[in-house]
């Protein structure tokens, strides 16, 4: 039911995409997910003041890898002039492929700035932000955003239809309203809606946990692709079992080694972007990156036995050596105690 989704220049053969998650899609995590079918990727959300300030924190969410490519840089502000020179900044870097607006994002202290699902408050303000990032840059724009803010503010046809009135090349709207963030079904029929209204590619985010999700979203909206974020943490593999639905689970063993490849990833890109610090640090790179694993490492061990006593022990696992023994532990634990299949700590 996929086609290729072609908008501007960008071509993405395979359009189920990993969609933008400030504190997830960091380099590391795309390169797991694009190794597992992902067909696009996004960066985290990027503080379009954060880099008209120079700020070193907010450029490392622009570091990008080889394998990230087709790549968005997924930029979120208020102000027009900030956006602008942001998405500047970003083609300069001529690492990117697209441009993404943020105009969805229902945290808390991103709305409180005017920027994200704030936005769609007063619809008008993505059309500006819109106008005037297409008109300064060359590279391809699109917007990330919901069917609305609350059932109080203006409809999704009428935040879309002003989306690609103002020039985006493509959208990919969440099925839910912001004010309820993830709780309750994501509202398919209402993607249906708004990619029967647009000419412009529309992908579909929200809900889609399994390959029969994406089918089911796919038959209900007839959207061009899927997007697919809280679905792939701890379970990457879903990209190519949508791609392929006969394909098997993982196994421990290939899961483990996503564990670790992942890990010794995120302590390289850890490792990279302390180099650039101003500040010293807290923790040395592989300790910070150990802990900013902690959400994905429980992600990956769901449902299995002994999930519970790693978890309670996360704070303390702060090298490589001790999460990848811990695992092993967890995974050990679950296989049938004929099985050959032992895991080994390679470290």
């Amino acid at each position: 039911m996929l086609k290729p989704l072609q908008f501007g220049n960008v071509t993405i053969d395979f359009p189920v995409v990993l969609a933008p998650m400030a504190g997830y899609t960091d380099a590391a995590f795309r390169s797991i997910c694009k190794e597992q079918g992902a067909g696009a990727c996004y960066t985290e959300v990027t503080s379009a003041e954060g880099i008209r300030r120079d700020s070193q924190k907010t450029f490392q969410f622009l570091k990008v890898s080889e394998l990230d490519h087709p790549i968005a840089g997924h930029i979120f502000g208020k102000s027009v002039e900030a956006m602008v020179e942001a998405a500047q900044y970003i083609e300069k870097l001529g690492c990117f492929d697209w441009i993404d607006l943020n105009c969805g994002c229902p945290v808390k202290k991103v709305v409180r700035r005017g920027a994200g699902a704030a936005l769609m408050k007063e619809p008008e303000e993505i059309g500006e932000i819109v106008r005037a990032v297409k008109k300064a840059v060359s590279l391809p724009v699109s917007v990330k955003t919901r069917i609305g803010f609350s059932p109080a503010f203006p409809d999704h046809l009428t935040i879309a239809k002003i989306v690609e009135d103002a020039g985006a090349d493509m959208i990919a709207v969440h099925g839910r309203l912001a004010c309820n963030f993830h709780k309750g079904d994501a509202d398919w029929e209402k993607l249906g809606e708004i990619k029967q209204r647009l000419s412009i590619p529309v992908i579909g985010n929200g809900g889609v946990n399994t390959p029969a999700d994406a089918a089911e979203m796919l038959r209900v909206s007839g959207v061009d692709g899927v997007m697919i974020g809280r679905g792939a943490i701890g379970n990457p593999w879903l990209f190519n079992q949508i791609k392929n639905p006969a394909q098997p689970l993982p196994g421990f063993g290939e899961k483990r080694e996503v564990i670790e490849t992942h890990l010794l990833r995120l302590v390289e890109l850890t490792s990279s972007t302390a180099e650039g610090r101003r500040r010293k640090t807290k923790f040395i790179p592989e300790q910070a990156a150990c802990l900013h694993f902690r959400p994905h490492l429980a992600q990956y061990l769901k449902g299995l036995r002994g999930r519970r006593g790693l978890l309670q022990e996360l704070n303390n696992l702060k090298t490589v050596e001790a999460i990848l023994t811990s695992v092993d532990k967890v995974l050990s634990q679950n296989v049938d105690a004929t099985s050959p299949s032992r895991f080994s700590n390679s470290n």
